[in-house]
């Protein structure tokens, strides 16, 4: 199933049950994305690109015994079961719904519309107009109707939401759990585009942390059953997958897709659905065919110790050590139904039913403490590898001058690893080649997957590479779809992905291609916005055919030299170029042919040095240069102005100043300053991005600047006979980031952890102020509310000079309260201030720059535990600690100047 969970601020192991409906983590992945999910699409991340390829679809050979109509024929007894009577599987729990409703003692209802972390559009409900037993079936029915209830998987009411559709979701949760055994569900299933019918399990008790590094068993999950895409085969897919590893966003999964023997449709009829678990082994049926099977050298789990990541053993989390309870539910749309097949909801084919005849339960009786001496063995069966478990901390890979990833075998440091969300549509594997030795082949048969080296550890940071570096490779296409194309991708996360269109040809001949890192940065994410970042790279390259391709690579490296750092004149929200001198990094330089044009330092009354610029002709310029050239100054476009003071000394008629930023001729971009009345001080501001728009006013030379690789980044360049100064030479991020006012920034929601129910939150209205954001915590309360970026972790390292400013109010609090601010990466990579209240009950502003907030590091361990601005996934977090407290916010945001 898959799940965004709820991210918490402050707690590391407290169960977060409310995974969304099959598949993985984190935002959606796009046909091209280069990160990586098994059998499911999904989000954001970002960060779940660890998961390994599904296996191709299993196609049974077997004749279908189903009866088909609709409705099943009458049960058998469960002592009947084929599992029951061979093997020596038990029956130890089962429903068979022969009743006239639904059993409470067996099940209860999740109620919420919280659309399972992945943006589904359904509300659960415990209404019979969504699941009721008839004729001796559970159905679960969903709805096209408008529905509004608790944003909160727990059902907590302090925040609603309305969606389009209902459905239901029932689990054992509480209720009834197991660790090991055979897990049997006959079932007809919904179809049509947008439907996600799941049959699952979850933790009940997380003894490694928040999904999925407690893990999580997909028995059976399908989208869009019978939707024709393109003129194709209807889909029929059923799925079978493992969530596990590290806690969201770093989750990793694994499984395999079957479909049933002559074409049937799993929306036709019933079929049984099982999977067989015991230690160190987990395997995956339909109608009693073992078509894929999981072994504890593919899982893991890393969960974090007293604030340190550390390996869970062997086995786990699918171990003796955790229970599991089972759920069912039907989902619509959401980040796999919505974005594969037709994409979207058809709300034309609603209502929509998920059909249960019987669940059943059983243990094996050979051995119940391990599940072992029971297995049902098919010699067809899939074994699906999974994925390995990542190396705690960085990886070291080479560095300048030469890093050859693959050449006859990959790099120490990295691994393969795919992404597809239809099974089977892309494999890779290591071929001989005459004259070559090993090369790399991968064979897409679709339009969905790609195939990429994963950095082993965490994402590296590749800054010690210079931008004009190049990514080198040979590359053969044997053979293509017409109109297909492939792209070669770097990336730092979903949707911070870099990529270029190689051009190719389908003739069978090598051809060595090359790019450098700064163009390949800058060409940013072609199918949604984003764009690479070498400061955090997680897979150093992606390769993504659009269609159906053979194609293989060799000698695939990076060359190139050293860069000189991070350049200091990098970080928002302000850099000055020049104030009483010139900034570190940057040089003066002149073009002079005629010896036209000399620069000085000269001293100004009330403002100490100027930057002097004197022309005698026509001819020549003056600008300052980068020192390690080129530099990325991309993140300045946004709201970045150029902004300086100057004052005309004298001029000869008729001369104008142009102001230029450069990437080395013709790529220059600039602006025609008007000019005041003489010996008059006068401020200037451009929009860096509209300067970069302007291009190169000479019409000899058409050309533009590229902000990623800026040479020179402020050029003079008077037209004629001037005596000018400068001064306060500046980029400046202007205009503020709302992270609160009336209501959330739009890429952020609101949650919170909240764990004993004595948190609550809300927007209520206040005189002059509109909405306030309000945080009550009562007596004993344990929790926090937090607003979380939606898209996932996200960069702010250029937020660092800038101020975290809000507006806050303590109506009430009880002695030994204090309030914690913070920003988090996951626990325990939290920083925080504290504010003490006072007696004061009227709004106050609060200030504090990023960085030393940063810095502070978590109150409750140490400052080495504090928030990765690269990788920050709360941006701003309320934790009144000690004791109850009333407090209201407004006007939350970023002040860039």
């Amino acid at each position: 199933m898959l799940a965004r969970p709820l991210v918490q601020a402050s707690l590391t192991l407290a169960l977060v049950s409310l995974i969304g409906c099959g598949g993985s983590s984190g935002g959606s992945k796009p046909a091209s994305s280069s990160s990586s999910v098994a059998t499911s699409a999904v989000s954001s991340s970002s960060a779940d690109a660890s998961s390994s390829d599904t296996s191709a679809v299993v196609e049974s050979s077997s004749s279908v015994t189903e009866s088909s109509s609709s409705t099943p024929a009458s049960s058998s007894a469960p002592a009947s079961s084929s599992a029951a009577s061979s093997n020596g599987w038990e029956l130890v729990w089962s429903d068979e719904f022969d009743g006239t409703s639904i059993d409470t003692s067996k099940w209860s209802y999740e109620q919420n519309c919280w659309g399972g972390g992945n943006n589904e559009q359904q509300c659960y409900t415990n209404r019979p107009d969504n699941s009721f037993v008839a004729d001796g079936v559970l159905n679960i029915v969903a709805k096209r109707e408008d529905f509004t209830g608790p944003d909160s998987p727990e059902g907590d009411s302090s925040s609603t939401k309305t969606l389009p559709y209902t459905s239901a979701r029932l689990r054992t949760k509480n209720i009834q759990e197991w660790t090991f055994g055979r897990f049997e569900i006959r079932a007809k299933l919904p179809f049509g585009q947008g439907t996600w019918p799941a049959i699952w399990m979850l933790p009940t008790d997380s003894p490694y942390g928040t999904w999925a590094s407690s893990g999580e068993i997909d028995i059976m999950e399908a989208v869009n059953l019978k939707t024709v895409t393109d003129g194709g085969a209807p889909e029929a897919a059923v799925h079978g997958t493992l969530h596990y590893g590290r806690n969201w966003p770093d989750n990793v999964q694994s499984g395999a897709a079957y479909l049933l023997p002559n074409n049937a449709n799993p929306a036709d009829d019933f079929h049984e659905y099982a999977v067989e678990w015991e230690e160190g082994e987990i395997r995956w049926y339909v109608d009693g065919v073992h078509f894929a099977t999981q072994r504890d050298t593919g899982w893991y789990g890393q969960y974090k110790v007293d604030g340190v990541l550390t390996d869970a053993p062997l086995g786990a989390p699918f171990d003796r050590f955790s229970r599991f309870h089972l759920l069912m539910n039907l989902a619509v749309g959401g980040n796999w139904a919505g974005n594969v097949n037709n994409k979207g909801v058809d709300e034309s084919v609603f209502p929509q039913t998920l059909q249960v005849d019987y669940v059943r339960v059983y243990q094996c009786s050979v051995s119940p403490v391990d599940g072992k001496g029971c297995a049902t063995i098919g010699e067809d069966a899939t074994f699906v590898e999974g994925n390995e478990r990542p190396i705690i901390g960085a990886v070291e890979l080479p560095g300048p001058p030469l890093f050859v990833m693959y050449d006859d075998e990959l790099a120490t440091g990295l691994r393969f690893d795919s992404y597809t969300t239809a099974a089977g549509q892309i494999s890779y594997s290591e071929v001989d080649e005459a004259g070559r030795g090993k090369v790399l082949n991968i064979v897409k048969t679709g339009t969905t997957g790609n195939v990429y080296f994963k950095v082993a550890g965490d994402p590296t940071d590749m800054r010690n590479w210079s931008t004009d570096s190049e990514l080198i490779f040979d590359v053969k296409v044997n053979s293509k779809a017409s109109g297909a194309n492939l792209l070669v991708k770097i990336d730092s996360g979903w949707p911070k992905v870099s990529d270029v269109v190689v051009p190719v040809a389908n003739n069978g001949e090598w051809k060595e291609f090359r790019i450098t890192l700064a163009d390949l940065i800058a060409d940013g994410n072609s199918i949604e916005p984003g764009k690479a970042t070498l400061a955090s790279i997680v897979n150093t390259f992606v390769v993504d055919p659009t269609d159906a391709m053979d194609v293989s690579f060799d000698n695939i490296r990076i060359e190139g030299s050293a860069s000189s750092g991070v350049d200091e004149f990098a970080s928002l929200p302000s850099f000055t170029l020049y104030d009483n001198s010139l900034a570190a990094g940057l040089q003066v330089q002149s073009f002079n042919p005629a010896g036209q044009i000399t620069a000085s330092e000269v001293d100004e009354a009330d403002h100490g040095k100027v930057f002097n610029v004197v022309k005698t002709g026509a001819q020549g310029n003056v600008f300052f240069n980068v020192v390690n050239a080129p530099v990325d100054l991309s993140h300045w476009s946004a709201n970045g102005e150029l902004v300086f003071n100057f004052k005309v000394n004298s001029k000869a008629v008729d001369t104008e100043l142009l102001i230029k930023m450069d990437s080395g001729w013709p790529n220059v971009s600039d602006v025609k300053v008007p000019l005041p009345a003489d010996g008059v001080w006068t401020e200037y501001r451009i929009a860096i991005a509209d300067l970069i728009d302007n291009g190169n006013s000479n019409s000899c030379c058409p050309g533009a600047a590229a902000l990623n690789a800026i040479t020179n980044m402020f050029v003079m360049e008077p037209t004629g006979a001037i005596d000018i100064v400068f001064d306060n030479i500046r980029f400046v991020a202007s205009g503020d980031y709302s992270i609160y006012d009336d209501a959330p920034n739009a890429e952020l929601n609101i949650q919170s952890y909240n764990p004993n129910g004595l948190v609550s939150t809300s927007s209520v209205a206040e005189t002059d102020r509109g909405n306030v954001f309000r945080v009550v915590k009562t007596a004993g309360g344990e929790g926090n509310a937090f607003f979380s970026n939606i898209a996932g972790a996200r960069d702010i390292s250029d937020w660092l000079n800038a101020e975290l400013v809000f507006d806050y109010k303590i109506s009430s609090y009880d002695t030994g309260a204090y309030l914690l601010i913070k920003m988090d990466s996951g626990w325990p990579k939290v920083s925080d201030v504290e504010i003490t209240p006072s007696a004061n009950t009227d709004w106050q502003e609060y200030r504090v720059r990023v960085a030393d907030l940063i810095n502070n590091g978590n109150h409750y361990t140490s400052q080495a535990d504090k928030a990765n601005p690269q990788q920050l996934l709360n941006l701003f977090v309320i934790e009144p600690q000690g004791a109850a407290m009333d407090v209201s916010f407004d006007n939350v945001r970023i002040v860039l100047e």
